[in-house]
C-alpha cells in the first residue's frame, strides 16, 4: 500500500467513526426525549396482603408497574402480583403521590389486570404511535417504576 492509499483509508475510517457517533448521539438523544414523553404515563403498583402458596412456594408481592390508560384514573397492568388476590392496592403516581387502587377486570389469557385508581389528581396517557409509523428494526425502549417510583427504569 502507498502513502496515500493508507491515507485515504485513515480518513475514511475517520469519516465512519464520525458518522458511527453522531448516529449514536442522535440514538441516545430520541431514547432520551421519548423516556421523558412517556415516564408520565408510567405509575409503580403495590400490592398488600392476600398471600398464599402455589405447593411449597408463597407467590410473590413485589412492586410492579402498570400503563395510564386514561386521565380518570384506569391503569392498565400485569396480573403478576395479583395472583394472590390482594386485599389492597396502591400506585404511585409519577408526582410521587400515593393512591388506593381497586381492580375493575382482569383478562386471565393474556394476564391482564385493570385498575382504577382513586385520585383526584389527572392522569397522563401515553401518546400513541401509528401503526403506520413504526418499522421492523426500530429501537425499542421498555420503561417502569419497579425499582424507584421516582425514576423511570429503562431498558432499550
Amino acid at each position: 500500500m502507498n502513502k496515500l492509499s493508507i491515507t485515504i483509508a485513515l480518513f475514511t475510517t475517520q469519516l465512519a467513526a464520525f458518522a458511527y457517533a453522531d448516529a449514536q448521539s442522535d440514538l441516545t438523544s430520541a431514547v432520551r426525549a421519548a423516556i421523558e414523553t412517556a415516564a408520565p404515563s408510567v405509575v409503580r403498583i403495590e400490592t398488600f396482603g392476600g398471600l398464599e402458596k402455589v405447593g411449597d412456594v408463597l407467590v410473590s408481592s413485589g412492586p410492579s408497574t402498570g400503563l395510564v390508560l386514561s386521565e380518570d384514573g384506569f391503569v392498565l397492568c400485569s396480573a403478576y402480583s395479583f395472583a394472590q388476590q390482594p386485599t389492597s392496592v396502591l400506585v404511585t403516581l409519577p408526582s410521587g403521590k400515593r393512591a388506593a387502587a381497586k381492580v375493575i377486570a382482569r383478562d386471565e389469557s393474556r394476564m391482564l389486570v385493570l385498575l382504577n385508581v382513586n385520585s383526584d389528581e389527572a392522569l397522563t396517557p401515553p401518546t400513541l404511535a401509528r401503526k403506520s409509523d413504526m418499522q421492523v428494526g426500530q429501537t425499542a425502549i421498555a420503561l417502569g417504576r419497579t425499582f424507584d417510583a421516582k425514576t423511570p427504569n429503562v431498558s432499550v
